[in-house]
């Protein structure tokens, strides 16, 4: 078993031991390697100013052969293991900056200069994604998406957006070939291949290399946090509510980075992140890949993991309602076996699931939506991009001249659980829908949830927007 986390920066090898790999990687970069390009400001992922390039070839998505933007904020150092990181200073290649440089020096993009660095991370995966498919045209809209995940305190928007389109990819070589040999990959992929434990006073981490490994480590460490890339447990550690002192990570289970479609049921391993699930799902399930599209940022659905999202148990977050809808189920795994559960048996109470302290999440699956099936997803928060939702709707129904004939109905943000409203669905069933047929499927809709005013919005309001939801879809399907 390995004793340090081992990672390559800017092409240099990097051995830490337990004090500095429990340090965010934006904190290591700025204290410990005086890297000082990567700025600090909200330390939740919401700014961008702290992001970075990570190569992880590991992962096995459509993205997993190149560099990709993250949040340093809220990726442990420890969780970069087996990683090629690259930050701002890396860009400049002798003396000729890099095209995501020279284009906002060119088109005046940055004023105060602190969020800039961010950008030009954000600009130079662009980049890597353009030439990583021989494409030389960056289009404003391209601009505009990869930039979701940054934010410009002196609203210098529109000399970044045009700085971006102005960018030559003739001119540009790929990071990636810059920096990342073919020993670098040789090592990480030997580093890849042994679990790693790390411990001292104040941190103990360990990584096993199988899903029955972890099973063993976990249960006889029930205290410790299972942590896949850390997104969501980052923004609580740098509040100060809680500190990642004991983890386990997933980070170099093979097996976990699967995603696979076998007789129409997609089988997302713990791993898969929400980037390459919504890339895999993109041509099968569009409206659920355009739903993935209106959260988080490419900085973190680049590191966050779709199994991750839901395991947190958070009445908001994002995916659960679609996979409800989907009709999802978890897998589990301890030392005394499997098992799958439905996911709407999944979630108990406020963050509290049916997973036990010895149970492992290994996978999450659905069946795709059958021809005569139709799935509408919907989501309505302050913020267009990157904001928490306020209330969010998964639906999926299929119906025959009128008549109802299966529906699931999943939301979140009414109660302290992302919800099934079964008692909804058991109306529906079977009935011809008509005006007086909605009204009263409404009506049964508001009495199975009781839904809290908070800083998102007032309780009346997020039952206005239910109505407003379920009278959209049947107008929206006409069945």
């Amino acid at each position: 078993m390995r004793k340090t986390i081992t990672f390559y920066l800017n092409g240099q090898r990097c051995d830490v031991e337990a004090a500095d790999a429990s340090m965010m990687l934006a904190d290591y970069l700025r204290y410990q390697k005086s890297l000082t390009g990567t700025k600090v400001v909200c330390a939740e992922g919401d700014c961008g100013a702290c992001s970075v390039l990570r190569y992880f070839p590991h992962s096995k998505g459509t993205d997993a052969d190149r560099f990709l933007a993250i949040n340093s904020c809220l990726a442990p150092v420890a969780t970069l293991d087996g990683s090629h990181v690259l930050t701002v200073e890396s860009l400049k290649d002798d003396s000729r900056l890099h095209e995501s440089q020279q284009s906002m020096v060119d088109c005046h993009g940055s004023q105060c200069g602190f969020c800039t660095p961010g950008f030009v991370m954000a600009y130079a995966g662009l980049c890597e994604e353009k030439l990583s498919r021989n494409e030389k045209v960056i289009s404003e809209k391209e601009c505009k998406n990869s930039t979701t995940g940054n934010l410009c305190r002196c609203t210098g928007y529109e000399a970044i957006i045009t700085a971006g389109t102005k960018m030559d990819l003739t001119k540009e070589k790929s990071l990636k070939d810059r920096y990342h040999s073919a020993e670098i990959q040789k090592e990480l992929e030997s580093v890849f291949n042994q679990s790693v434990g790390l411990e001292n006073s104040e941190y103990q981490y360990f990584a096993p290399k199988t899903a029955q490994e972890a099973c063993d480590y976990l249960s006889s460490h029930q205290d410790v946090r299972i942590i896949a890339s850390g997104t969501d447990l980052g923004v609580v550690h740098n509040k100060r509510k809680l500190e990642l002192t004991r983890l386990m990570s997933l980070h170099l289970i093979n097996d976990f980075y699967a995603i696979t479609e076998d007789k129409n049921i997609i089988t997302v391993g713990a791993r898969v992140t929400i980037n390459e699930f919504r890339h895999f799902v993109k041509n099968k399930i569009p409206e659920l890949a355009h739903y993935i599209d209106l959260f988080a940022s490419p900085q973190i659905k680049n590191n966050a993991t779709v199994i991750g999202n839901v395991a947190n148990a958070s009445p908001i977050g994002d995916t659960p309602p679609a996979l409800l809808a989907l009709n999802a189920e978890i897998h589990l795994q301890s030392t005394k076996g499997s098992r799958q559960i439905p996911l709407h048996e999944f979630f108990l109470d406020y963050r509290k699931t049916a997973k036990a302290k010895d149970e492992l999440i290994t996978a999450i699956s659905f069946k795709l939506p059958e021809k005569n099936q139709i799935l509408k997803l919907y989501k309505t928060s302050i913020r267009k991009d990157l904001d928490i939702s306020t209330v969010n709707l998964g639906i999926l129904a299929s119906a025959d001249a009128g008549t109802i004939k299966q529906i699931t109905i999943a939301a979140g943000g009414i109660a302290a659980i992302p919800l099934r409203l079964k008692k909804t669905e058991q109306f529906l069933m079977g009935k011809k829908l008509d005006a007086a047929m909605i009204d009263q499927a409404i009506q049964i809709a508001h009495s199975e949830f009781k839904p809290l005013s908070d800083v998102r919005a007032s309780a009346s309001y997020r039952r206005v927007l239910m109505s407003n939801y379920l009278r959209r879809f049947f107008s929206e399907v006409q069945v």
